[in-house]
Parts: C-alpha cells; structure tokens; sequence
C-alpha cells in the first residue's frame, strides 16, 4: 500500500477544502437517483449471497415487501429461525464452495443473484481473497451457467481509489464482470459510500466517557454514509431494471448536515448526543505516519504485526480519503446516533473491545 504521507500536505489546505465541499453539497440538490422505492416483482427468485450480514438483514425484507421471492445462503440453520428471514427461503451452504453456491441457483428459476459478500477481517489478505474474490466469483460462475438475468454485486465507493485490501479484490470482481471474464452475464455495479455503524464505532467509548481520537483537525475528509435500509431500498430498485444493467452506481446518504461530516463532525455529534463538552484525543498525523512505517518495517519479518501495521493503515485511509456519492434515501447518521444515546456500551475503549472481540455495535438497529 502506497500513501502520501500527510507531512507532504498542507494540513490547512486540507481543512479548507473539506469545509468548501461539505459546504457545496449542503447548498446543492442531489438530483442523481429518484427518490424512493421504484419497480416491484412478481414473484422472482432473487438469491443473495451474503445475506446474513448486516446490510442483507435490511435487503431481504425488502425485496419480499417489493414482491420478489427472496433466497439466503446461509452458513447455519439457526438463519431459518431469525424473523428478519421469515419471508425468505433459507438454504444451507457456504459461498466459498462452488457447488453449494451452484446448487443454491440452480434449486429453482433463479432470476437474478446478489452478492454482498464481505470479509470479516479486512486486515486478513487470505480471507479477502477467498471472501471478497473468490466467493463472488463463485456466484458468478454460477448465474452464467444458469442464465441468470441479472448478477448485483454491491461493492465499495473505495474502489475509486483502492488502497486496501477488500477494496483490490472488489475492483477486481468489478473488472471480470464487465469483461465479461466468465462468460455473458447482465450485471450492476453498486458503491455504497460508508454505513452509519463504521462513523459511530466510537460512540461507547464517548457515553462511557472517553475521548475521541482525530488526526490533527480531523476535518481530512467528507463522507455522506447511507443507512442500511435505504441501501436494500436502492438495491431492490436496481433489480431486473433495464436502466440498471451495465452501469456502476455510486450511492451515499442524504446531503444534509446531519449526515454530510468529517470526522471531527461524527465525534461532534457524539458528544452533543450524550451531553457531554467535548474531549479530543489529537493524534498528528506525522506521528501516526512514522508508527505505520515502523510497524510496516517490522511486519516484512513478523506476520502476528502486518495486521496491526494494516489497521494503522486503514484508520489513515477513512480519515483523509473522501466518501461522497449521489444522494439516496432520508436517514441520516445524526438519528442512527439517536437511536444508540439509551443503549448500554461495555466499559473498556474500542481498542479494548475490538481486542476481546466484544460487539462493538447493535446490529438491530
């Protein structure tokens, strides 16, 4: 991974620049995507791969509100019994395994397939390939062999700049779909920009009365993140559409104070929700650059540290990296955050947490 170091910026500049785009997007109407759920079906067989994630949590509701018949390839049977699938068939398989993903499609008339697989350890190069690659490949190989109509593969805004490593493997899916690399199959592209959870990971820390870290004035980059629900909404609007085929669809919140922000904006928020004044943990830049190249130096020797050097990385790239795309949908990241300010959090700071494998985040919200 190559990064500019932040010593080669005018930290100034930056913030200037932050302020004017955040600024254009507040006085500008987003003009890119109807509002509001568009197309209905009549039955068709939509398989997602996937599913059992947070975003498929929102998206198989939706798709059998809409009219489709909704199919989860789940690794566990437990999956059967969740409400949030009770319209949906479940079916038992891992999408690692070719045939369990070939034997999903071909089970019935499957008109389209959706991929929202994700690895779980973005910092694990090995569980990046098989997840963010090959697994979506396998369900690509599948839909061409069984004529799918429509293959979704939702993706990553990152991919317009991938400096990390599910961002590679999901730009490089992007790049076999459209070459048609496996054979002739429809397809769409979809880059969700961020989702509320990963902006308000912090938030327990900031209730249970802890700072928020920022790097210098924590105002490097804008980000406009989208709920899950409005995501499954927008999803199921591309599905079997005639306009969606062959074309890549950027995709964030709504561009409104509430959800527009840096960083420094997000913790902002943290504190007025919970009444707190608030407390910034600053962290220069140059500093955070110099621990990077250390633990990079040390992890060509040492493989327990190339994960950690990873993190390092990947909490560079979030802070400076903008993530702004068409506006979709009315939720914003202010009423996610409204919505923890009465949930409990375990004391202990995210690292803490993050470490012990404590959730660090309510999944049913």
């Amino acid at each position: 991974m190559a990064f500019t170091t932040i010593t080669d910026l005018d930290a100034a500049a930056a913030q200037a620049r932050s302020h004017d785009l955040r600024k254009r997007l507040l006085t500008t109407e987003s003009t890119t995507y109807a509002a509001g759920p568009t197309g209905t079906g009549n039955g068709e067989r939509v398989l997602v791969l996937g599913g059992t994630g947070y975003i498929g949590r929102a998206l198989i509701p939706e798709l059998a509100r809409r009219g489709y018949t909704p199919v989860v390839l789940a690794r566990g049977v437990e999956a059967a019994e969740d409400p949030a699938f009770a319209d949906a068939e479940v079916i038992v398989g891992d999408p690692t395994r070719p045939g369990d993903v070939a034997g999903a499609v071909a089970s019935g008339d499957t008109a389209v397939v959706v991929s929202l697989l994700s690895g779980r350890r973005p910092n694990d190069a090995d569980e990046c390939r098989l997840v963010d690659h090959e697994a979506v490949v396998n369900g690509i190989r599948a839909a061409v062999e069984h004529r799918v109509r429509q293959f979704i593969h939702v993706s990553d805004f990152g991919a317009y700049r991938p400096e990390l490593i599910p961002q590679v493997y999901k730009l490089q899916v992007e790049g076999e779909l459209m070459g048609q690399h496996h054979g002739p199959l429809p397809w769409t592209i979809i880059r969700p920009t961020a989702y509320f959870p990963y902006l308000s990971m912090t938030f327990g820390d900031v209730k249970n009365g802890l700072a928020y870290r920022i790097f210098d004035h924590g105002e490097y980059n804008v980000v406009n993140p989208i709920a899950r629900e409005d995501l499954a909404e927008f999803i199921t609007n591309q599905v079997l559409s005639a306009d969606a085929l062959g074309r890549v669809l950027p995709v964030g919140g709504p561009w409104v104070p509430e959800n527009v922000v840096t960083l420094k904006d997000a913790g902002q928020m943290m504190f007025d929700i919970t009444g707190r004044e608030p407390q910034w943990d600053v962290v220069p830049m140059a500093t955070w650059d110099k621990k990077i190249a250390r633990l990079v130096r040390i992890g060509r020797m040492s493989a327990k540290v190339r994960p950690v050097a990873y993190y390092l990385e990947a909490a560079k790239y979030w802070s400076v990296v903008d993530h702004v795309a068409p506006a979709y949908g009315e939720r914003t990241l202010r009423g996610f955050m409204e919505r923890l300010k009465d949930r409990e959090f375990p004391t202990g700071s995210f690292r803490e947490r993050m470490k012990s494998g404590t959730n660090m985040m309510p999944t049913d919200i």
